[in-house]
């Protein structure tokens, strides 16, 4: 597993050249995106292997260009809305923010159809809610979802790592994930990342 998420680099590596001989600009961004994408992906399969941190140092991440990216997949057919804005970048690990983000929406589209994204952002932290139309989850069942492969009964597929790497990346930035069954139905997934007193 270790050996073919190292192999896939190479051709990504070629793809990224080949990208930039592109004339059409437009359609640059957009491969070299699905690019960073896989990159992210084998970056997370070797982080499974090896248990540890995705390597990267922190900078200032504009979150909602993140979010961006993440949606337009979405926006065209109304599966995604997105309110409010980060006022301001967040210092953290780009890629590892990205899959955290990523991973809470496909979560949302996967289980409960469609994703309202709601952003908070204020000095102390910034917060990004994420409500689906799903069934939600047992209260008994609050903290399990967090464990690899967990699936609650009747559904074929776990929410595999998904929540679980979310989950520890928040805490790799002093932050946390965590859900709540909202009353006319659907889960609320709540990222909270708190912003330094500087």
């Amino acid at each position: 597993f270790s050996a073919i998420s190292h192999d896939l680099r190479t051709p990504i590596t070629r793809l990224r050249l080949r990208v930039e001989l592109l004339d059409d600009e437009r359609l640059q961004a957009k491969f070299s995106q699905d690019l960073d994408e896989l990159e992210l992906l084998v970056k997370g399969a070797l982080q499974c292997v090896k248990d540890t941190d995705i390597h990267e140092n922190i900078e200032p991440v504009d979150l909602n260009q993140v979010l961006e990216i993440l949606a337009e997949p979405y926006l065209g057919d109304g599966r995604i809305t997105v309110e409010g804005r980060a006022l301001a970048p967040y210092p953290g690990k780009p890629l590892a923010l990205r899959r955290c983000i990523g991973n809470l929406i496909d979560n949302a589209i996967k289980y409960g159809q469609r994703a309202r994204l709601r952003i908070i952002d204020s000095a102390e932290g910034f917060v990004l809610q994420v409500d689906d139309q799903g069934p939600g989850v047992p209260q008994q069942q609050m903290e399990q979802v967090f464990e690899p492969h967990f699936r609650l009964a009747g559904q074929q597929q776990g929410y595999g790592l998904g929540l679980g790497i979310a989950r520890n990346i928040a805490h790799s930035h002093g932050g946390e994930v965590s859900l709540l069954n909202l009353r006319e139905g659907g889960l609320r997934v709540t990222l909270h990342l708190p912003r330094g007193s500087d």
